[in-house]
């Protein structure tokens, strides 16, 4: 190898980094020009005589040495050598100096440069104030202006004189000193996204600069993402007011959590809770509710109706029925947390999990685009939508239009089956224009990429996913007359079997709950045969009521130091509660309407009283209907006045008012 001015073998190795430049749109001055100092560089590099290269490329020595030197140069912005990039015509190949303070001179005596490396407390000064060191300030996001007040000040603690440098300028160093700070945000980026907001750090920090680590599959059910999403729309429920009137007010949002394949886009199923928020029950039964063959509906809402496909994977795909997914992909909820959600999908699904990391809802960018995409076709343009924000004007009188045309908990769940259906039957443009249904019937008929089918024994572990099991010990006492039960939130639960079972007293027994009515509960011995259904002592026994329920009357009770015993219950009292609080509080007439719909019950049913039923019709006056009127307390003696006798009515009347008929037993 000859004797050159370079190192050939570090040039050669450097070489192989340099990125290649795409000439095509330059004009054939330019981009000869450019070719032929790359000619020269490469030869160069391969050890050809310069001589030779001179003769070749009609460069003298020097020149070739010169684009040698602007090559290897490094690049500040990207912390490698320019390459060939430096051999682009009338390129500028800048090198700026150490810690990237800038060059910039003023006429006065001296410069900010000078000054800095005269004082090199100073830039440290400005480094640790504008990026929030403890040691130095405890000012947060500290302004530009407000960091060169302090800068003058430090610039005078260190004896700097009126007559010097930055004094002596007009601005004293303004603009120079803020394009510094510009210089040392480049530098030290980690540090200054600490000084945006909390959205923007997220973003930046989970952006990554390598490759993504986002799994791509093109499986359908190989990996499904699931999320809640609380709907921008109001619904109504019946409240009884003072006058003894049923009437309607506005609940609280509704949450949904869908299930989404991300290879296909496919919306596998859905659950909708009326709760503050969603539980691990909510969870589990929408991945349930996305396994299990979906049922149709019956549409109510005229003008609203399934697809020709029915818009669903297993009504439209009969080989994707009890399709079992492999990668489930959450966030870091509380809710997707829990134990019992880790263990059923884990250990009885056999799916794998991927939480992903915390406040990066980018990695489950799918469903979030998709929830955008319900709200915007769908929710957002019903009447009684509440906007995307507190400022869009959409919002504008929703609670009293979701009053005005009667919107209920029914018709959103119709309005989201319908959407849903038709999210799955429109063209997606990340499928090229394919619906998700069809690039998932694609994959599977004609691709061959079949899903795990459920066998019979994991279809019972899918049914029985929102159970919840629990291992009891049997209490019970001869001595005190006490027969054998169970206690499970505060309540003894016992049938026939265990009741005269005595020799049971001691035993252990496994329990399991069913979290939408724990009314009843299944019991089974420890060598797994069952026991049978237990069923609980009192009210609790009586009314259907969920656990979510039970837990808020027995706070009620707690609250209000109810007496406890074995066949008292808070149910009625609490429920009682909840209607009465419902005529001034969204949250309790969305709770007491939840009650009444797990004991399947109607609010003119439950509660004894002279009713004013507004007729409601199941066309979209529904949701864009007209307003009906509400009877008198005429009109409704009038219209009951046949189911009366006179002697009856005459009571009635007498009584002044229909509170006091019905205080006094006549109605």
């Amino acid at each position: 190898m000859r004797n050159k001015k370079y190192n050939l073998l570090e040039l050669q190795q450097n070489r192989k980094l340099w990125s290649s430049i795409k000439t095509d749109l330059w004009d054939k001055e330019k981009k000869d020009i450019y070719v032929m100092r790359k000619k020269a560089v490469d030869l160069y590099i391969d050890d050809i005589p310069v001589t030779d290269i001179s003769k070749i490329t009609g460069m003298r020595h020097n020149k070739i040495s010169k684009l040698i030197e602007r090559c290897i140069k490094i690049n500040p912005n990207t912390g490698m050598q320019f390459g060939y990039a430096a051999l682009i015509p009338n390129k500028k190949v800048v090198v700026n100096p150490p810690n990237h303070i800038p060059n910039t001179t003023s006429k006065s005596k001296g410069s900010f440069k000078t000054l800095l490396l005269t004082h090199p407390q100073l830039e440290s000064f400005i480094s640790d104030n504008y990026f929030q060191n403890a040691n130095a300030t405890l000012e947060k996001r500290i302004s530009p202006s407000n960091l060169h007040k302090k800068f003058l000040e430090e610039c005078r603690k260190i004896n700097i004189q009126d007559y010097e440098y930055p004094f002596n300028t007009c601005d004293k160093a303004r603009r120079t000193f803020y394009k510094y700070l510009e210089h040392l945000e480049q530098e030290h980026i980690n540090k200054a996204i600490t000084r945006e907001n909390k959205n923007a750090q997220q973003k930046f920090f989970s952006t990554g600069i390598a490759k993504s680590m986002r799994p791509t599959p093109l499986a359908p059910f190989s990996v499904v993402q699931i999320d809640g999403h609380k709907i921008d729309m109001l619904y109504t429920v019946e409240v009884l007011n003072r006058h003894g009137e049923i009437i309607r007010m506005p609940a609280m949002r509704i949450w949904l959590l869908a299930v989404i394949d991300v290879a296909t886009r496919t919306i596998l199923g859905y659950s909708m809770t009326s709760n503050e928020n969603y539980s691990q029950t909510d969870v589990l039964r929408a991945i349930r509710n996305s396994i299990i063959p979906k049922t149709p509906i019956d549409f109510t809402l005229a003008g609203i109706e399934y697809p020709d496909n029915y818009g669903y994977p297993s009504l439209a795909i009969p080989e994707t029925e009890w399709a079992m997914p492999n990668i489930i992909m959450l966030d870091n909820a509380k809710s997707h947390l829990a134990e019992n959600v880790i263990d059923k999908l884990c250990s009885q699904l056999y799916c794998s999990l991927n939480f992903g990391s915390v406040a990066t809802p980018e990695t489950r960018g799918i469903i979030e685009r998709m929830f955008k995409t319900l709200e915007d076709n769908g929710y957002h343009r019903i009447v009684s939508t509440t906007g995307s924000n507190i400022s869009d004007v959409r919002r504008a009188n929703a609670e009293v239009d979701a009053v005005k045309y009667q919107i209920t908990y029914n018709d959103m769940a119709q309005l989201t089956e319908y959407f849903i259906a038709l999210y799955n039957s429109s063209p997606h443009s990340s499928l090229e224009n394919q619906t998700p249904l069809e690039c998932m019937q694609r994959r599977v008929l004609m691709a061959g990429m079949e899903p795990c089918i459920a066998d019979t024994e994991m279809k019972r572990k899918v049914y029985e996913l929102t159970n919840i099991t629990e291992i009891k010990t049997i209490r019970g006492s001869a001595k005190n007359g006490k027969r054998p039960y169970i206690t499970y939130k505060g309540t003894e639960y016992r049938n026939d079997i265990l009741s005269q079972s005595m020799g049971l007293i001691g035993h252990k027994l496994i329990i399991e709950i069913n979290p939408d009515d724990i009314s009843t509960l299944r019991g089974y011995f420890e060598d797994g045969t069952e026991l049978g259904r237990l069923t609980a002592v009192g009210e609790w026994g009586q009314k259907k009521h969920s656990l979510k329920t039970r837990e808020e009357a027995l706070k009620f009770a707690n609250y209000n130091k109810q007496k406890h015993n074995p066949f008292y219950a808070p149910l009625t009292e609490f429920e009682n509660e909840l209607n009465e609080r419902a005529k001034s509080e969204r949250r309790a007439r969305t709770k007491a309407a939840r009650l009444r719909a797990e004991q399947e019950k109607t609010l003119e049913n439950s509660v004894p009283v002279v009713k004013r039923k507004i007729e409601r019709t199941t066309d979209r006056s529904a949701i864009y209907g007209n307003n009906n009127r509400i009877m008198s307390d005429e009109e409704a003696i009038q219209k009951k006045r046949e189911s009366y006798t006179p002697e009856e009515l005459a009571a009635i009347m007498n009584a002044g008012s229909l509170e006091e008929a019905y205080e006094q037993g006549l109605i």
